[in-house]
């Protein structure tokens, strides 16, 4: 898997500064997507874009002060030009961040949100994810070390973000 890990090496600096930022900031992260699932098996199976990472809605705001700190501690002085923005999905009202470092988007940030009901996962449309979802997981992927939500919500997550690709009529590959 040598490869793999050659493949993900442009993520590097999310694991080394950007999730410790948020950890020693009190913000609980839990990655999802290709990473994650790297980290159930413990090793890269494919090349991740970026990494995925939800937080409590509460915490979003004080996300966002930590990537604006990161963001000016690393400006355009620095030869990685670290930038962040900010988006909103028009169907559910969710907002998203996406930090780039050297003008490529390697991490993004949604809020989840808790209601009577459970924890709300907005995409395209909502959906509630297992009760366990803001439990932290800890995981190592070839010497990375981050949090994610335990296995169960991590192929929730999954089957969804499948099913929502299948409606809007993407390769799920793509994926």
């Amino acid at each position: 898997m040598q490869k793999e890990l050659e493949h993900n090496e442009h993520l590097a600096l999310i694991f080394q500064e950007v999730l410790p930022a948020l950890t020693s900031g009190g913000v609980e992260y839990f990655v999802f997507g290709g990473v994650a699932i790297a980290g159930v098996t413990g090793e890269f199976f494919r090349k991740n874009e970026d990494v995925d990472v939800y937080v409590v809605e509460e915490d979003f705001s004080k996300t966002e002060s930590i990537l604006r700190a990161l963001c000016q501690e690393h400006g355009d002085w620095d030869a990685d030009g670290w930038t962040l923005s900010y988006s909103q999905l028009k169907t559910t009202r969710r907002p998203k961040l996406d930090l780039s470092i050297k003008g490529v988007q390697l991490f993004s940030v949604v809020p989840v949100y808790k209601t009577p009901q459970g924890v709300e996962f907005r995409v395209l449309q909502v959906f509630m994810l297992p009760e366990n979802a803001l439990t932290q997981t800890a995981r190592s992927v070839d010497g990375f070390q981050f949090f994610s939500p335990p296995d169960e919500v991590l192929f929730t997550l999954l089957r969804n973000l499948i099913q929502n690709y299948k409606e809007r009529g993407k390769p799920v590959e793509e994926y």
